[in-house]
């Protein structure tokens, strides 16, 4: 019990300086706060000095730029030019001389005309080498005769004479009816039929004609 006691009472007298020191401590400090407050109400405006502006600092010059290096140029080295080759001198080609040689005068053949010889033919002869002629004429014109069918069929018969020329090598030309039928079909039929045919034998030398007009009969009958 007695323990107790004296414990309570160290704790109380230690509770107890703790208490005053720390008042002593606080009440210093609100003196000192106060005092601060009153010097600064008193502090007049007048007494402050404003200081003045600090002068601006001078501005260092530009450096100047430098040069730029001067680059010298290589200088072209020169080349010699090469020695020109002489010229070969080129000798003139010695042209050969042409031998002219004079053609011999050409005389000209003058055209000897033809002159048609007349051979010794008696007038019996020349009259049995036409009929021949003529029979030969005949005999292919009949050869070559077509009846139209169309007069045939109308039984239309009749006779017609043809003229017609013959050229020495046996060509026929100028076909004309020199005495019609009755029948138109049968007139055609026999200028068809000489155009057909175009060519007979050459004409006999020895009857001496260059074109011979001829004109002969071409019957058209129905047996």
């Amino acid at each position: 019990m007695n323990r107790y006691q004296s414990s309570f009472i160290i704790t109380s007298i230690t509770y107890a300086i703790v208490g005053f020191f720390a008042f002593f401590v606080f009440a210093n400090a609100f003196v000192i706060t106060d005092k601060a407050t009153e010097e600064v109400t008193t502090i007049s405006l007048a007494t402050i000095e404003m200081a003045p502006p600090p002068e601006p600092e001078p501005t260092p010059p530009e450096p100047e730029p430098e040069p730029e290096p001067v680059v010298e140029k290589p200088t072209p080295v020169k080349v010699p030019p090469k020695p020109k080759k002489p010229k070969k001198e080129q000798k003139p080609i010695e042209k050969p001389v042409e031998k002219v040689v004079e053609a011999a005068p050409v005389q000209q053949e003058v055209p000897v005309a033809d002159v048609p010889i007349k051979k010794n033919v008696n007038p019996a002869q020349t009259q049995n080498l036409e009929n021949i002629y003529l029979a030969k004429v005949k005999a292919k014109v009949e050869k070559h005769k077509e009846y139209p069918r169309v007069a045939k069929r109308l039984n239309q018969t009749g006779k017609v004479e043809v003229n017609f020329d013959v050229f020495k090598k046996g060509h026929v030309k100028n076909v004309k009816i020199v005495k019609k039928s009755k029948f138109d079909k049968l007139d055609e039929a026999t200028l068809e039929l000489l155009i057909k045919i175009a060519m007979f034998e050459p004409i006999p030398d020895e009857l001496d004609r260059e074109v011979w007009n001829i004109t002969i009969p071409v019957d058209y009958q129905i047996q």
